[in-house]
């Protein structure tokens, strides 16, 4: 009995994709930006403690999407070489436990969202009504499903700055807005590349691309990405503490950050989890680590 207890804690705990919470980390976004605002004196334990609870209620949030999703794309997911492992797929995780679940992480979310404020509170509603049309309708659009999914990360980005209490720098969206459409692209080529003439089964809308028009999708999101962050980093906003010359350090890193990003979905075929590539790539690990010394640095002398 307790065996069989764990088993289920471990299925649910599966169906509710923890490695996918990487993903909202750009929600701390809200604290790492705090520490160069100049406008006001900002309690940093504070922006901290929000920030942190911001983080907790995304995951809790997308979590029930993927259920949400996971639900609705049962059928399909079956025939996916990978997707057809996942707990409702697979039958190990019964539907009406998954609709209990998803409800409950859900209500607590958007629950807990208003001790944030109204502002979070109308953000994260936003962003699960946009991934609830996703799911039932974007998807089948063909380049609109792409910029749907990037809006969830912007949303993710806003909704950091918002607990926070600090102003958010449109180029900062822009520039967030690009990159993740590249990475979105490169995951789309991915599932092409794998699933090759039975990819309209899975996803109807994959049937409308073909690999080079995605290949040449991610060659001007990368560019775009590029472009829009050295803006960021040497655009004049209110309440920014840093120079100019200093945060223009951090480019080449992004830089490098993009093209290795390309080389291991375009050489690899390792686009179908960003995860996988942020946290387990070393060099990709050391140059975001790089990144993270030259941004402080640049605090520091400024």
């Amino acid at each position: 009995m307790e065996a069989r207890k764990q088993n289920i804690a471990s299925v649910i705990l599966e169906s509710l994709r923890p490695g996918q919470w990487v993903k909202n980390l750009l929600v701390m976004s809200g604290f790492f930006f705090a520490l160069g605002d100049r406008t006001h004196t900002l309690d940093l334990k504070a922006v901290f403690l929000k920030t942190v609870f911001a983080f907790v209620l995304f995951c809790m949030i997308s979590s029930s999407v993927y259920l949400m999703n996971d639900l609705h794309d049962a059928e399909k997911d079956c025939i996916h070489p990978l997707k057809r492992n996942r707990p409702i797929a697979s039958g190990r995780l019964s539907g009406r436990l998954a609709v209990l679940i998803y409800l409950c992480f859900l209500a607590v979310s958007l629950g807990g969202s208003m001790l944030l404020g109204i502002p979070f509170a109308l953000n994260i509603s936003a962003y699960f009504l946009l991934q609830a049309f996703y799911t039932h309708w974007f998807k089948n659009i063909v380049i609109g499903y792409l910029i749907a999914v990037a809006v969830g990360f912007v949303l993710r980005v806003y909704a950091g700055t918002l607990a926070a209490g600090i102003y958010t720098s449109p180029w900062l969206l822009i520039c967030t807005f690009m990159a993740a459409l590249f990475v979105i692209i490169c995951k789309r080529r991915e599932e092409k590349a794998l699933l090759g003439d039975k990819a309209a089964t899975h996803r109807p809308v994959l049937s409308q691309y073909s690999l080079p028009m995605l290949d040449h999708c991610i060659s001007m999101m990368s560019g775009a990405t590029i472009v829009c962050y050295a803006i960021y980093a040497t655009a004049v906003v209110p309440g920014e503490r840093f120079r100019a010359e200093l945060m223009v350090l951090t480019v080449p890193f992004v830089i490098f950050g993009v093209l290795r990003y390309m080389y291991l979905v375009m050489c690899r075929g390792q686009g179908g989890s960003p995860e996988k590539i942020l946290t387990g790539d070393l060099p990709t690990v050391i140059n975001i680590a790089c990144y993270l010394i030259v941004y402080f640095f640049a605090m520091i002398l400024s």
